[in-house]
């Protein structure tokens, strides 16, 4: 694809009575013909009927089966029924669905959202999964709603389950049909819905290329995205609410990309802008706000010794807000928010940042410890982060207290020999040789290697740290004779060798 600078997506009857050219979509690699109707052109039509408040009758529906043509139908008609399936029961027991695919087609595009909007991810894929394979029975291998329902189905595997490949795989197949075909429109509607197949293809490109780490290909296909949003918001009854939630995801995506490359000026500007749509379409407490704010917050942090913190615990203060105002006091929402404030507070290394840090991670674990208990791993994670403030303020008897209560929970929730014991093992040993107890360090430093040598072998990176450790430890004056006397001992406890054998009676 080419640049969108030659893109013109004004109304096609106003250019025809002008006597200009019709919108040429050659930039976008997308041929569009329009199709005007015996009265003249149909989206002229179209909005004289809306202006007079009348409703558009079912004769004059698309034939494409789109989900705007489906409202549509729906407001015209509210009081029609659904049709029932005509199933046809054979001997052998298996059923036959004698409804045309149309109607199947119908039928399955709604149980989708369906499914999809009450978060039930099998379900709303099998929907998406036969929606495709219906589209080709009754549009054909070329028309764009095919490329529409490998859109969706795209959509599905990348939001509902986080499958990037599958859901770049089904993206590729709808790019090839909308960019080799011609694809006919009868109205700015028909042209906006077009348009909007473009925007979520790119915008699903987009989103896997950056899970991949194919960064330049990610932001090719977002920026893509954004200029055919912006094209598709000119036509006359394109702007909604989802047109508008598209804007605000595209604006999202674009900040991650660049906060995963490190460009953070551009990232923040995209995240801001994010904020502002979601502000305007949803209101300043939107729970979409949430996220956003946290990840402007994350982003801040990331510039290292340049990072702003103040401005860091504003963004994450801002999400904590909106969390308690949107949600109850016991909820794991407000647990998460204010262990993420509570850390953006600690980062900040003053006494009284340090000191409000405590009292958001003594909240989050009391919530966490009466939704889930003292063996849940979030609620071990909140004692953690605790644990390791505490040792930041110097309060190592209260960080050691706690890391007994963590151990204990830990070897209960993941097992004696897990990765996450061993690794509180080794935060025990650091205190403990911190406050010179090199006995007792010495001891859950080797605990620690034993777990790690059982799980990524001796030879791990992990596994050798630790070794150095214990042989740095070994080199103290104390532990030295300490060990040559353990070895002592243990020569002495040993059976003397003797080369003659005993036996119960004589050798012939």
């Amino acid at each position: 694809m080419e640049s969108f600078s030659d893109l013109s997506l004004s109304d096609p009857d106003q250019e025809a009575s002008d006597g200009e050219e019709k919108p040429n979509m050659e930039g976008l690699g997308l041929q569009i013909v329009d199709i005007p109707t015996e009265n003249g052109s149909h989206s002229s039509s179209t909005r004289q009927r809306k202006r007079a408040g009348g409703n558009e009758s079912n004769d004059n529906l698309s034939d494409d089966g789109s989900e705007l043509s489906t409202q549509r139908s729906a407001r015209a008609s509210p009081g029609r029924r659904k049709k029932k399936l005509h199933k046809l029961k054979l001997k052998d027991g298996s059923v036959i669905v004698l409804n045309p695919p149309e109607e199947l087609l119908k039928r399955s595009e709604s149980k989708a959202r369906k499914h999809a909007g009450l978060g039930e991810v099998e379900p709303a894929l099998e929907e998406y999964i036969r929606c495709t394979a219906l589209c080709r029975l009754v549009h054909g291998d070329g028309h764009w709603k095919l490329a529409e329902s490998h859109t969706n189905l795209a959509y599905a595997y990348l939001t509902l389950k986080g499958l990037a490949p599958q859901a770049q795989y089904q993206a590729e197949a709808a790019k090839k049909i909308m960019l080799s075909g011609l694809h006919a429109s009868d109205s700015s509607d028909c042209k906006a819905d077009l348009l909007a197949v473009l925007v979520k293809m790119y915008y699903v490109l987009g989103r896997s290329n950056t899970m991949f780490n194919k960064y330049p290909e990610a932001e090719q296909c977002l920026l893509k995205a954004e200029k055919v949003s912006e094209e598709r918001a000119k036509l006359i009854g394109s702007v909604g609410s989802e047109q508008e939630q598209m804007a605000i995801y595209i604006a999202i995506a674009m900040g991650k990309l660049y906060a995963n490359q490190n460009k953070q000026a551009l990232g923040a500007s995209y995240y801001e802008k994010a904020v502002r749509l979601t502000e305007k379409h949803h209101g300043s407490d939107s729970l979409e706000l949430i996220a956003i704010y946290q990840d402007l917050g994350k982003l801040e942090q990331s510039k290292g010794r340049h990072s702003n913190h103040d401005k860091a615990v504003e963004y994450y203060l801002q999400a904590h807000s909106i969390t308690v105002a949107r949600y109850s006091g016991q909820s794991e929402e407000v647990a998460e928010t204010a262990h993420k404030l509570a850390l953006a507070y600690s980062e900040q290394a003053s006494a009284e940042a340090e000191t409000t840090a405590e009292r958001y991670l003594d909240e989050s674990l009391g919530i966490r410890q009466v939704l889930y208990g003292p063996h849940h791993p979030k609620t071990i994670a909140t004692q953690e982060s605790l644990c390791k403030l505490l040792i930041r303020t110097d309060r190592q008897e209260e960080a050691v207290s706690l890391l007994k209560t963590i151990i204990s929970s830990k070897c209960v929730t993941f097992g004696d020999f897990s990765e996450e014991v061993g690794e509180t093992y080794k935060l025990y040993g650091s205190i403990l040789l911190s406050q010179g107890q090199l006995d007792k360090a010495m001891k859950y430093f080797r605990k620690c290697y034993s777990i790690q040598s059982s799980l990524y072998g001796p030879s791990h990176k992990k596994s050798k740290a630790t070794q150095q450790t214990i042989d740095m430890l070994l080199q103290s004056p104390a532990l030295k004779a300490k060990e040559g006397q353990s070895k002592a001992g243990q020569l002495k406890k040993r059976p003397r060798f003797s080369s003659t054998i005993k036996t119960g009676g004589t050798l012939p």
